[in-house]
């Protein structure tokens, strides 16, 4: 990876750039105070049993804190992933500044696979790391029993979230050059399938599209009892981020900039 030509300066730059990004401190902000709210409530209003300053509380309260802890994160955190790459290289080619990049000694693939892993890494550590972090450590403060295996598989789900995010806004940077389409095609992509199962024909998607990650992050990290076959909600995320993002590279190594 790093054998491509001006990758490691390329990424350096992207993550300081993204690492200053106001828009996601303000993102690290909303979502530390969101989850940290579900364990404050829980502690006040939860029934629980014994004494003591942690509560010991029924297994579908705790299982609700998790369940609402990973879904907002996992649903909250698609939109703020979304919003802080949507126009991470649309914004460059308007200005120039991708086509002046890319006549340095650095190449087209390292400067698109710079521009995603930076904007998935400061995204999954502001949305996704810090946040959920937080929140494991006011669990343990205020409660008893606190599963720590099962949450960090279901973390590993919304990293993955995040990756596929990044990924595919910035893969959908090269055939459009301005925000407006980046966004709607996004979203749609993200939020849409979410009615497919609905329709019988179509049940089979709940198994397999990406925009089901937050919940099947949240249904793991719970262990609530799943779909067999949810395990291919991750690997098909994984599979066509990929293969989405190498038909970018390709399309990008040809294209005018």
């Amino acid at each position: 990876m790093f054998a491509i030509p001006g990758f490691g300066v390329l990424l350096s730059k992207e993550l300081l750039e993204a690492s200053r990004s106001k828009r996601m401190l303000i993102f690290l902000a909303i979502m530390t105070v969101g989850v940290a709210l579900f364990p404050l409530i829980g502690y006040a209003r939860m029934d629980y049993f014994g004494g003591g300053a942690r509560h010991t509380i029924s297994s579908d309260d705790m299982e609700g804190l998790i369940v609402g802890a990973f879904g907002l994160v996992g649903y909250l955190g698609s939109l703020f992933m979304i919003a802080s790459t949507v126009d991470a290289v649309s914004r460059e080619r308007a200005l120039g500044i991708s086509a002046w990049i890319v006549t340095k000694p650095v190449s087209r693939t390292s400067y698109l696979l710079a521009k995603a892993m930076a904007h998935t890494l400061v995204g999954a550590v502001s949305i996704v790391i810090v946040p959920l972090v937080v929140w494991f450590v006011l669990m343990t403060a205020f409660f008893n029993d606190v599963p720590l295996t099962r949450p960090t598989i279901g973390m590993s789900m919304l990293l993955l979230e995040m990756a596929f995010l990044a990924f595919l806004n910035i893969s959908l940077g090269v055939p459009f050059r301005s925000v407006p389409p980046i966004a709607i095609l996004s979203l749609a992509f993200w939020f849409a399938p979410t009615f497919l199962p609905a329709i019988p024909a179509l049940e089979w998607t709940f198994q397999v599209l990406p925009s089901y990650l937050p919940l099947v992050a949240a249904a793991v990290a719970a262990g609530v009892e799943f779909e067999k076959g949810f395990w291919l909600v991750p690997l098909f995320s994984a599979v066509s981020g990929g293969i989405a993002f190498v038909l970018a590279l390709v399309w990008f190594e040809q294209q005018e900039l």
